[in-house]
């Protein structure tokens, strides 16, 4: 009698769910903190699972049809004789599908001499793959709480990245974002003009062969632009606060010379090399290219046109934001990524987007392009060299 309740409820309480979403939606669940050995009380592990779920809430909001699934979802969706707690792992991904997860997601908190360590791991459950994690050793139980606070959001925003649409071309269905056809073109405003030949489909993401890292791309204008920062590792060059779990996110930071692959002593000095025409390659994958100036602007402006001079609200990630997320409806998906300063000290993440062109101003400056919380335009800047930005890279003509 009792599993035939249990199972009535997973019915209803999936068919509910469903009801409530449109065609695209992915359910996330966050399992409660183990406790290894007693090494944090059972309320603060209660604690610390409700702040990883309230970060999970924070990166997948409901309005981009992500559910967190609550503890009591959670327990009615688990099959009768099963128990949370028997899992860890790779298992949670099983877990997972048996309470109809996409996303599944647990800390672990254990003993390392007198410290406490924690573990935090987020699964996809069809495929079993993990899609990420990161590991912290504090002294007590609200330190790692304040570590859940620092690193959550970036670790599921992870599941953005394999389940949002950035918009350009579609590998199912060719589809355009509607930012692809400039209107600098004189021949886009004769009306009547014979309908020229489509384009062969291409993917919407590239992938770099250095490394094998995927990124997502999008036309905009007459320009394919990497829709998300640049991932490649080199020496010095840093993920947001020394840590790999911001990597997917936020990307690396590069200096001047770094992002151009030239002399570190270009960060001081005038490289007259660079002057002349033609694009750099720099940390860019083969076909790709550091924008110059130039083409920052023509984004700027043909995205200004298009939006009516709203040009950072469609630029901007819509999540990430401390205040005003952006609507993405170009697809660019400009994240709020803040920069190094030359000092070492890593800032304004969740404040502004700042990346590198590589046009240069004088022996110590060269340009860069910032989106900032609460401005509504896309400016350039004259950065110190020193500093360390993040770089998105542009397709060769």
């Amino acid at each position: 009698m009792q599993n035939n309740y249990f199972i009535c409820m997973r019915i209803f309480l999936f068919a509910l769910l469903c009801l409530c979403m449109n065609s695209f939606a992915a359910f996330v669940a966050v399992l409660e903190t183990i406790s290894i050995d007693s090494a944090i009380t059972p309320s603060e592990c209660h604690f610390l699972t409700d702040e990883l779920r309230a970060q999970a809430g924070a990166a997948l909001p409901p309005a981009m049809n992500y559910t967190i699934m609550t503890r009591e979802n959670i327990n009615v969706m688990l099959p009768p004789g099963k128990a949370l707690e028997d899992c860890e792992g790779t298992c949670l991904a099983e877990t997972g599908r048996n309470i109809a997860a996409d996303y599944i997601a647990q800390a672990r908190v254990g003993k390392f001499g007198d410290k406490l360590t924690l573990t935090v791991e987020l699964y996809e459950t069809g495929s079993a793959k993990l899609l990420g994690s990161y590991t912290a050793l504090q002294v007590t139980a609200v330190d790692l709480w304040n570590d859940i606070k620092r690193n959550s959001k970036s670790l599921f925003a992870r599941v953005q990245d394999l389940t949002r649409n950035l918009g350009g071309y579609s590998a199912e269905n060719n589809s355009k974002s509607g930012w692809d056809a400039s209107p600098f073109d004189p021949a886009s405003k004769k009306k009547n003009q014979p309908q020229k030949p489509k384009k062969p489909s291409r993917p919407n993401y590239i992938i770099d062969h250095r490394d094998g890292e995927q990124y997502k791309i999008v036309m905009i204008g007459k320009k394919v632009w990497m829709a998300e920062n640049l991932r490649f590792r080199m020496q010095d060059a840093q993920c947001y606060d020394n840590r790999e779990a911001n990597c997917p996110l936020y990307g690396r930071y590069y200096t001047w010379a770094q992002a151009l692959k030239i002399d570190a002593n270009c960060n001081s000095k005038v490289c007259r090399l660079l002057l002349s025409e033609g694009s750099i390659r720099g940390v860019c994958p083969e076909g790709w290219h550091i924008p110059t100036n130039a083409e920052w602007k023509h984004l700027v402006t043909y995205v200004n046109y298009k939006a009516k001079k709203r040009a950072a609200q469609v630029l901007k990630s819509t999540f990430g934001w401390n205040n005003g997320n952006g609507t993405n409806e170009s697809g660019f998906n400009a994240v709020a990524s803040g920069y190094r300063f030359m000092s070492g000290n890593f800032m304004n993440a969740g404040r502004l987007a700042r990346y590198w062109t590589a046009s240069q101003e004088n022996d110590v400056q060269a340009n860069s392009w910032q989106i900032e919380e609460g401005k509504t335009g896309f400016v350039q800047l004259d950065d110190y060299k020193s500093n360390e930005l993040p770089v998105r890279c542009v397709e060769d003509d």
